[in-house]
Parts: structure tokens; C-alpha cells; sequence
């Protein structure tokens, strides 16, 4: 499967540094058995994907729940195109989930709230932003508070996001889906900043 990501990636027509897309599909504990859910992860993956994309899918049971990893190639097997990812796209992939679990009886995921809410509930409470420009929010305020990045890795698991390297893992409210958003540089581009934080408060008190 690596052989064809690098394949299609390299004959891309664009330029870009994303080289793969990670989604995660969550079940109510208790709910789903192993196979059921990997079937759920495959149709989900073969609705979204349309078979244009190559796409690896796993199936875990820590956590204390079943959940349903899928990594697709940033590039399509046809045309060598990038996906398109935006807020179009992600509440796309949000309402082929949730209808997949109603299909197959399930609840839908509210992680941190209620759960088994109907759609029709779900969609009177949207707030209009996307989860790229809240997770931008949280990332701003945690540098502001933050003296160190250990300060700000806490600030950020405080506001319920899931550290993994240099990634954050946010559990997006109102879905059963989660998208993990993979930037290399974000802990290097953050570490830089409370540097600059720091000097600047260095500076200030030193001129008292």
C-alpha cells in the first residue's frame, strides 16, 4: 500500500505536503462488535473515496472502544488529483458516518455529552465554524496562557484534545467522527512562538 501512495503521489500535478488524510470513526462502547465496525470503516471508506483513493483501514478495540481508523492517499488512483479538503468535504464525511450508524442501528457519537442523538437534533446545534478554525483558537489561546510547551501540551489536553507526536487529535463535537490534523511543523512553529512570548516578557519586566 506504501508502494501505491508514493506511486500516485508522485505523479501528482500538485505540489503539496499533505500526503495523506486520517479519519477516525468511533462506536459507543458496547455496541458494535470488532467485524460489524470494520465493515462500518469499509463502506464508510468505499462511500467517501468512491474507489478513486487508495485507503488503509485498521480497526482497534483500546481506548475502551471500538473505533475505526482510515488513512486514504491525498491523491486519487485516476486523474492523480489532491482531495479536496474543506468544510464542504468534512461535513460530507460527517453525514455518511452518521448515516451509516443509523443504518445499521447504532447511536451517534457526542463525545464529552450526550449520545444517540438524532441527526435532525444534531444539526439544529451547529455554530457555524469549522473544527480547523476552532482548533486554530485553542491553539492561540493555549500559546498566549502557556510559559512552556509542557504548559502548553496541558493547556491543550485540558481542552480536550488528544496529543500523538506532532499532531492534534481533536474530538469534534456533535459527530461520531474525528479527524486527526497532521502538521510536522505545528510543535516547532509553537515552541518559536512561546520563545517569543517569553523574551517579550523578559524584556518588559526588565525595563520596570
Amino acid at each position: 500500500m506504501a508502494v501505491d501512495f508514493k506511486y500516485t503521489l508522485d505523479h501528482c500535478r500538485e505540489n503539496s505536503p499533505n500526503k495523506a488524510y486520517h479519519l477516525i470513526q468511533a462506536f459507543a462502547p458496547g455496541e458494535v462488535s470488532y467485524e460489524e465496525a470494520h465493515r462500518i470503516g469499509k463502506e464508510l471508506a468505499d462511500k467517501v473515496l468512491e474507489g478513486k483513493y487508495s485507503y488503509v483501514l485498521t480497526t482497534h478495540i483500546d481506548k475502551g472502544h471500538i473505533h475505526n481508523h482510515i488513512i486514504f492517499c491525498a491523491a486519487d488512483n485516476i486523474k492523480h488529483n489532491k482531495y479536496h479538503d474543506c468544510k464542504q468535504s468534512y461535513y460530507h464525511i460527517r453525514k455518511l458516518s452518521d448515516e451509516l450508524c443509523k443504518a445499521h442501528n447504532l447511536s451517534i457519537i457526542i463525545p464529552g455529552g450526550e449520545r444517540g442523538k438524532k441527526y435532525k437534533e444534531r444539526q439544529s446545534d451547529q455554530n457555524g465554524s469549522t473544527w480547523k478554525t476552532q482548533l486554530r483558537r485553542d491553539i492561540n489561546f493555549c500559546i498566549k496562557s502557556a510559559s512552556t510547551y509542557e504548559d502548553f501540551l496541558l493547556l491543550m489536553k485540558a481542552k480536550g484534545y488528544e496529543i500523538k507526536g506532532e499532531s492534534f487529535e481533536e474530538v469534534l463535537p456533535n459527530t461520531s467522527l474525528s479527524i486527526l490534523w497532521i502538521k510536522n511543523v505545528l510543535s516547532v512553529a509553537v515552541r518559536n512562538r512561546l520563545v517569543r512570548n517569553t523574551q517579550r516578557n523578559v524584556s518588559g519586566n526588565a525595563s520596570k
